[in-house]
């Protein structure tokens, strides 16, 4: 691995172990940690600029997000991603989608309303242009809608699960659905109607049809 230099500063208002879990998640998705690759704890010590316990608090984050595979006294190190394990975890990612929908629709104030219409908005512009940031608004609606159902346990689930899904993601080209500018109209009405029920059905369909799109372009590459 080559060796960044280091960029970990301390903050007063995060741990150093989270801040450390910033920075490996950061170097998975951006190519600088690659799957299959072995973690050495010395080299990890010299880029993040921190001691071992830190590091290894954070490894052992990424390990329940399933994106670094460990076997004591064996190895340590970043997962290889697999077209089913991605299809696993996205169904899931749908689900709760479909679930903050539901539940996070009706509890939106003022606020939350104009920051998931901007994200409706940003993610009609990078479906339009065909830009991958399209798979970073999704995120970013996810993450809203739960946090607005203000159910403690589906955002820790929803937490874990987001770095895994985009992890997985990096081998499946074909998660750019462009198509999803469809469904926004509809599920900008529901916002700004506050239909939790409206809004959960627009992501249910885009979950059918996103699974069709999957399995279109895996078979016509068989």
């Amino acid at each position: 691995m080559p060796v960044p230099k280091s960029t970990v500063e301390n903050s007063p208002r995060k741990l150093l172990r989270d801040v450390v879990l910033e920075k490996m998640l950061a170097a998975i998705q951006d190519g600088t940690l690659q799957a299959g690759e072995r973690l050495n704890d010395d080299e990890l010590v010299r880029w993040l600029g921190v001691s071992r316990t830190p590091i290894r608090e954070a490894i052992a984050k990424l390990v329940d997000y399933g994106l670094v595979d460990m076997e004591a006294n064996r190895y340590t190190r970043i997962a290889t991603p697999s077209a089913k394990q991605f299809d696993d975890a996205l169904q899931v990612m749908l689900g709760f989608a479909e679930l903050g929908a539901r539940w996070g629709v009706p509890k939106l104030d003022a606020a939350g309303e104009k920051a998931a219409l901007g994200i409706i908005e940003d993610l009609r512009s990078h479906a339009e242009s065909e830009d991958r940031a399209v798979n970073r608004d999704l995120t970013a609606l996810l993450v809203l809608l739960v946090r607005a159902t203000d159910n403690a346990l589906l955002e820790t689930f929803t937490g874990s699960l987001v770095p895994r899904v985009q992890f997985l993601a990096l081998t499946a080209e074909e998660f750019i659905f462009w198509d999803v500018k469809q469904a926004l109209d509809p599920l900008r009405a529901a916002v700004t109607g506050r239909d939790g029920e409206a809004a959960a059905a627009v992501i249910r369909a885009l979950a059918r049809t996103l699974d069709d799109h999957l399995q279109t372009l895996r078979a016509a590459r068989a």
